[in-house]
């Protein structure tokens, strides 16, 4: 039996790859964008997702002002109800539930700071109130030397210590070492991959963590998805959007995904923000640490003891919150 409401499952039958041919790449479901612009078409109708199950090929040409290929499209992507139905209970059976935005229990933060670029279907695995929890997002390259290395765990562990959940991004170099950390501090702790999720679920540790309720594995692309760039690109947001702080421990200059991802921050505005300030750190620490709005914070912050990580984040974070999209 379908669990998920009308809306919900006609939002999986639309945006997401779940049952589509591999082989096959004609038939694409929907982007963010493509959803975004058809969520304000429906909501000028007073329409929601459900109601584009009933709904006509004149009604959808006629309606929503679709052409022929896009009719089509939509048409073929909502037919594969049972495929999709059976997609469903295999990642159930994997321990994968899935999530909309029309559903009650998506990530309002997301909502609230992407608006209608929020990911329209999220894969998790683990304890999704952990979203609720105030938390600290600990991003930096890939490749890090030994003192990046000894700053995050560091880091790590005192935020731990102090309640704080720890999200990173699970790629090599910091976030594996926030990670690891993280677990091993008994911590609560958000990832959101870009890839391989039904993989890293089988992690022992990872499994673990996600019955001792400590754990939320998310993915906005399908969990057996390979590694492609523009979704690791694209989720640096996601990790930035998930936190209340953000600290970047190392960052090349003007290349790379945390360089990316600390200047669509800056340009967003969507959490406060700070660098690794130790001596040799990279250019890109320094290149970041010369904006006005980036605070630095150094290993000594972290090893004194009594400092309280929480109070070198800003006390308060106003924002615009605008209008939150319905689906």
């Amino acid at each position: 039996m379908n669990k998920y409401n009308d809306d919900s499952y006609a939002m999986l039958l639309l945006c997401s790859n779940l049952s589509l041919n591999k082989k096959d790449d004609t038939l694409k479901p929907l982007t963010i964008v493509q959803w975004g612009k058809m969520a304000e078409k429906l909501l000028d109708l007073s329409l929601t997702p459900k109601n584009l199950l009933d709904m006509s090929s004149v009604q959808l040409k006629k309606d929503l002002s679709l052409n022929e290929d896009e009719t089509l499209r939509i048409q073929s992507l909502l037919a594969r109800s049972g495929q999709l139905g059976l997609a469903i209970t295999d990642l159930s059976n994997q321990g994968i539930n899935i999530i909309t935005r029309s559903d009650t229990d998506y990530p309002v933060i997301l909502k609230k700071k992407l608006k209608k670029y929020s990911p329209a279907v999220i894969y998790y695995a683990g304890n999704l109130n952990l979203i609720k929890q105030k938390s600290i997002s600990v991003v930096g390259s890939r490749n890090i030397d030994d003192k990046a290395l000894d700053f995050t765990v560091k880091l790590v562990k005192k935020c731990c210590n102090e309640g704080f959940c720890v999200v990173s991004g699970g790629a090599r170099g910091v976030d594996t070492v926030a990670e690891n950390t993280a677990i091993n501090e008994n911590c609560n702790a958000i990832t959101f991959v870009a890839d391989s999720m039904s993989k890293k679920i089988k992690n022992i540790d990872v499994r673990q963590s996600i019955m001792n309720n400590k754990r939320l594995i998310m993915s906005a692309v399908h969990p057996d998805a390979g590694f492609k760039s523009f979704n690791a690109m694209d989720r640096n947001k996601y990790i930035y959007t998930l936190s209340n702080y953000a600290i970047v421990v190392s960052s090349d200059f003007n290349k790379g995904g945390t360089w990316a991802g600390a200047k669509e921050n800056l340009k967003n505005n969507w959490v406060p923000l700070f660098v690794r300030s130790d001596i040799n750190v990279p250019e890109g620490n320094k290149k970041l640490l010369a904006e006005p709005e980036i605070k630095p914070i150094s290993t000594d912050i972290i090893i004194n003891e009594l400092i309280k990580i929480s109070e070198w984040f800003e006390s308060s974070n106003k924002e615009t919150v605008g209008q939150i999209p319905l689906f």
